[in-house]
């Protein structure tokens, strides 16, 4: 009975190396289908974004395998439509200020050019409405929004570091 344990617990050892081993791939094929595959993308795809399993950390690359950190607001650029005095634009803008995301800022309520720049692309005139490249968000919900700038591979919010404990009144 020991000896099956001990076999067991080696195997278990063994499955849990080789999960941590793995890695995922995201890429989006000549169609524009995503996919997500723990073997590499053909030569062909474009944008690969390979996430290691162990650390959870991922790299992003373009069809050459070279790390494409830069560009992608050239890609992907970020635009905010907005109107003072609207506390969702405030929250938008916040959140894009944030998380570092460079954008550009859009006042639909007096600049003609503007509404018809944002009726055009978006067909409609509400605010905020964010374009992330090609892609249209009418309205803020930051989960929506963290999305959609993770799949353009603008870069996470770093975890901020939690502050010392301060020492208690009347101790030292």
């Amino acid at each position: 009975m020991r000896d099956i344990v001990a076999i067991l617990l080696v195997l278990v050892a063994f499955a849990i190396t080789s999960a941590h081993a793995a890695k995922l791939y995201k890429w989006v094929d000549k169609d524009g289908n995503v996919s997500y595959q723990d073997r590499p993308p053909p030569p062909d795809a474009g944008r690969v974004e390979e996430k290691d399993l162990a650390t959870g950390s991922p790299k992003i690359k373009n069809k050459d395998g070279v790390k494409d950190k830069d560009g992608i607001a050239e890609k992907y650029p970020v635009v905010l439509y907005s109107v003072p005095k609207c506390s969702s634009c405030d929250l938008a803008r916040a959140y894009l200020q944030k998380r570092k995301v460079p954008f550009s800022e859009k006042n639909v309520e007096s600049d003609r050019k503007s509404q018809e720049e944002m009726k055009e692309k978006t067909k409609s005139l509400s605010v905020p409405t964010i374009l992330v490249g090609a892609k249209v968000m009418s309205g803020y919900i930051e989960s929506l929004l963290e999305g959609e700038l993770d799949q353009a591979g603008y870069p996470k919010i770093e975890p901020a570091s939690e502050p010392a404990a301060a020492p208690e009144a009347g101790t030292q």
